[in-house]
């Protein structure tokens, strides 16, 4: 193909490098330590798929669509349930899952793990590909999603930026699973490009959308590469065409040096967030702060008269105090410092129905004020937090949190990271059972077969 005039980027063909990189790519030359992340990606989003899953309305809705929509090919197993379907259904129940709870990690530019995992795990399953196969595509995922992101992205664009890169990001994956020649993957990844979207509406309105995000990238991803496989001819200038993806969510910036140079050198799984609460990112630390102001001093949440709560950015609705659904408390500042003040911490039990109508929250919540603090976020680039809390009796206490418990500069240490995994996955397995698929999931290099592990992915009968 002559490139000239047909792409934004002088007629380099980024898309096929990019291709090119990722078929050529072989485990022995990624670090252990990149692919031992992957690892424990794939056990982080097996923790939230599970308790989504298994224990809220949406994942046992998109569980049961899936298992009686999938055509009758029972290619790969739906997580919490053990029911085998379509291999692009099974993500598409999965990757709602993953998304379904606000615990997907951060990094490489949105939600990771989500995009990530989801499709290359149906495929990897489906076509009995080894756990090492698995990681080392579970890495790729990340480094796709990332390398798009900050070669693109400059502004806000009105659309859900973690399915817009993850579903790149899933079908880069899935192309390594099945094994696609360069050519191959260069189809896969334009059918992704034409494939992307979402949006933020289900945030807005706490519906079960906004989890589907997920789902939908997985199963696009899924998709693209099977069609990719198949010989259908999709475009080769997926990023860079006068039409392609940057052009269309990006106004036309793209910067092939940030996309493919030093590829391997560095990789953007290695400094990812793992969440420690099930909330939005940037509400971590003001949380964290509060928690400090209260434990230090010895406060009641009757003590409190005003908390005030600094942040590196508001967006409105981070900041809303109208909150009348599990979705929107875990994108509001305001009820996660009410919350947390309430109930003395913040995990999956406090953001439930009930918590959500609790009078006493509710009424905290106009008790917070919430606002930006640009010299704040200069002591760090990340997502730092302070609080002031005015007493009843007068007194004001404060507390700033730079690092969160989670982020790449104060990350979970091991006990914390499986006590996450395990918090959500007994409730759904049992102790004896979560804990033995915590095992095979951080082993998961040394797995002959992904489709093995399956078995383990719901509750025994």
């Amino acid at each position: 193909m002559d490139a000239q005039g047909e792409t934004i980027t002088g007629g380099r063909m980024v898309t096929r490098e990019f291709a090119e990189w990722i078929a050529d790519l072989q485990p022995s030359a990624v670090p252990d330590s990149v692919l031992d992340e992957a690892c424990r990606s794939f056990a982080d989003f097996l923790g939230e798929s599970l308790f989504v899953g298994g224990l809220k309305e949406w994942g046992k809705d998109i569980a049961a669509f899936c298992a009686a929509d999938g055509g009758g090919q029972p290619e790969a197993t739906i997580i919490a349930t053990g029911q085998r379907t379509l291999a692009s259904r099974a993500a598409l129940a999965n990757g709602t899952m993953a998304l379904g709870f606000e615990y997907a990690d951060f990094g490489a530019g949105s939600r990771p793990y989500p995009f990530a995992v989801t499709a290359p795990l149906a495929l990897a399953e489906s076509r009995h590909r080894s756990g090492e196969d698995l990681a080392l595509a579970i890495a790729i995922g990340y480094e796709v999603m990332g390398r798009v992101f900050h070669a693109t992205f400059t502004k806000s664009i009105p659309f859900y930026v973690p399915s817009v890169y993850g579903t790149l990001g899933g079908a880069a994956g899935s192309a390594r699973v099945l094994g696609l020649p360069a050519h191959e993957t260069n189809l896969a990844l334009g059918l992704a490009c034409a494939f992307t979207g979402g949006t933020f509406q289900g945030h807005e309105e706490g519906a079960w959308q906004r989890s589907l995000n997920g789902g939908m990238s997985g199963e696009r991803a899924v998709t693209a590469a099977l069609l990719a496989q198949a010989g259908f001819r999709g475009t080769e200038l997926g990023l860079e065409g006068v039409q392609g993806f940057a052009q269309m969510y990006t106004e036309g910036h793209l910067d092939p040096s940030v996309l493919l140079d030093g590829l391997g050198d560095s990789w953007f799984i290695t400094g990812r967030w793992v969440k420690r609460y099930p909330m939005n990112t940037t509400l971590h630390a003001p949380v964290e702060a509060l928690l400090e102001v209260m434990r230090t001093h010895g406060l009641h949440h009757s003590d409190i008269a005003e908390i005030d709560a600094a942040w590196q950015k508001v967006e409105p609705f981070l900041a809303k105090t109208k909150v009348s659904t599990v979705v929107s408390a875990q994108a509001s500042l305001p009820f996660a410092l009410a919350v947390a003040a309430v109930r003395g911490q913040v995990g999956v039990d406090e953001f439930t129905d009930e918590t959500v109508a609790d009078p006493v929250v509710q009424d905290l919540i106009t008790k917070t004020v919430v606002h930006q603090d640009k010299e704040l976020f200069q002591k760090v680039k990340g997502m730092p937090g302070r609080v002031i809390v005015r007493t009843t009796d007068g007194r004001e206490l404060a507390a700033e949190v730079l690092h969160p418990k989670g982020s790449p500069g104060n990350p979970l240490n091991e006990d914390e990271f499986k006590a996450k995994f395990m918090d959500m996955a007994e409730r759904v397995l049992g102790h004896d059972q979560a804990d033995e698929l915590y095992r095979r999931a951080r082993e998961l290099r040394s797995a002959p077969d992904v489709a093995y592990l399956a078995p383990l992915f719901s509750p025994k009968t």
